[in-house]
């Protein structure tokens, strides 16, 4: 089955036109691509609005612009990318030809951790797989590695503190992959980050 897995960034709000930007950029990959199915990937991130998840604002939106098309599944437990890939994975089977979309900023962590949740690869098969990306300097193309394909997506916009800010996310998300001590404390700035704790 071809299953898009699609990382999301906070709730959804008409307003913020570069996530609107994303949605609609996704909706036209559902359809040209012919996606069977959608997993939304987002948990309950702000406290302020407690009953509603990134994942069921980001279903909400897609239906509104897409109606014919409604086999999304909630992955809603999720607040790191490492768990959006991770709990994403209960939804996969062997079969399953997968496409993960994301912030093309945070591409390289995201295929590094979709390796390794989604295909269960060692570190020796994602750092090959990775450097053989890397090496034609060709980082705006789709990932590719067996059943699994990541596209990024390019905001506009974004200011410099954000992508320096990421490039360290990325290294503490890939290494807390390996650390079940560096994971917990990852949780727990994101969670003080979102004002969760």
């Amino acid at each position: 089955m071809k299953t898009a897995v699609i990382l999301l960034y906070g709730l959804f709000s008409p307003e913020r036109s570069d996530y609107k930007g994303y949605f609609d950029f996704l909706a036209t990959e559902i359809k040209d691509k012919n996606i069977e199915k959608v997993i939304l990937c987002g948990g309950f991130t702000n406290p302020r609005v407690h009953d509603k998840s990134e994942a069921s604002t980001a279903k909400d939106y897609l239906l509104s612009i897409q109606p014919g098309f409604t086999n999304y599944i909630l992955e809603e437990k999720s607040i790191t990318t490492n768990q959006n890939l991770e709990f994403a994975r209960e939804n996969l089977s062997k079969n399953d030809e997968i496409i993960v979309y994301c912030d093309l900023i945070r591409k390289s962590k995201v295929i590094w951790i979709s390796m390794h949740f989604l295909l269960q690869a060692d570190i020796g098969t994602i750092s090959k797989a990775f450097m053989d990306f890397v090496k034609d300097k060709d980082l705006y193309k789709e990932f590719s590695y067996n059943n699994l394909k990541i596209i990024g997506y390019d905001f506009p916009g974004k200011s410099r503190d954000e992508i320096i800010g990421q490039s360290y996310a990325t290294l503490i998300d890939v290494l807390a992959l390996y650390s079940e001590e560096l994971n917990k404390m990852d949780v727990s700035q994101r969670k003080k980050d979102f004002g969760l704790e």
